[in-house]
């Protein structure tokens, strides 16, 4: 499925972020001038499933990783249901889980709640979880980046100025955004396909 384009990030997120100013109201005010047939509401809601698919597409490659001894699959899966962006580091030396080698900067992904083994991974597999993590969290995201825009903004302020407001203050950020995540989008998919592809054809061992 080819990256999705500018214009199509930018309804998802407007979208999005709309519905934060107008905490809820948005969305259904959306999905009824879609049902009316109204076009900025058709187009918006093709910019929504566009993206949504497209992050779809992510999960559903992560979810078909097989099961390996490194358990790659399983700590993708827990880094995407993640609230908070893997950038815990840990101070010392640990042996990586995906490599079974030692190294000295690694990321810690292990859970936060007790009961669970230590999940470190290499520092140089940093870019690839920061990226998951972007990518299937996108709406999360999205919605943090405009609570923090509205907390400095008057409480005077209407919802259409701060919708025309927002629009115009967050397009530099909405095109870096767009770039982020169409690359992410691309290095997750190109390295888990690598990956799968890897272990497709497991080595027969010759029985007596």
């Amino acid at each position: 499925m080819a990256a999705c384009t500018l214009d199509e990030f930018r309804g998802f997120f407007l979208a999005k972020a709309y519905d934060v100013v107008g905490n809820g109201a948005y969305r259904k005010h959306l999905s009824k001038c879609k049902e009316a047939g109204d076009p900025w509401a058709v187009v918006m809601g093709q910019h929504l499933q566009v993206v949504q698919s497209q992050i779809r597409e992510i999960h559903a490659a992560v979810v078909a990783i097989p099961a390996t001894p490194n358990r790659l699959g399983d700590i993708c899966r827990g880094v995407m249901m993640s609230a908070q962006p893997p950038i815990r580091l840990n101070a010392g030396c640990a042996v990586c889980t995906i490599t079974g080698r030692r190294c000295l900067k690694c990321l810690d992904l292990s859970k936060t709640h007790k009961g669970n083994a230590h999940v470190y991974v290499d520092h140089r597999f940093c870019f690839f979880f920061m990226l998951l993590w972007y990518c299937n969290k996108m709406e999360y995201v999205i919605r943090c980046f405009t609570r923090t825009w509205l907390d400095n903004r008057s409480d005077s302020e209407t919802f259409k100025s701060l919708c025309c407001t927002l629009g115009a203050e967050m397009e530099p950020s909405i095109v870096r955004m767009h770039g982020l995540f169409v690359v992410g989008k691309g290095h997750v998919l190109a390295t888990v396909a690598a990956f799968v592809e890897s272990h497709r054809h497991e080595p027969i061992l010759d029985m007596p």
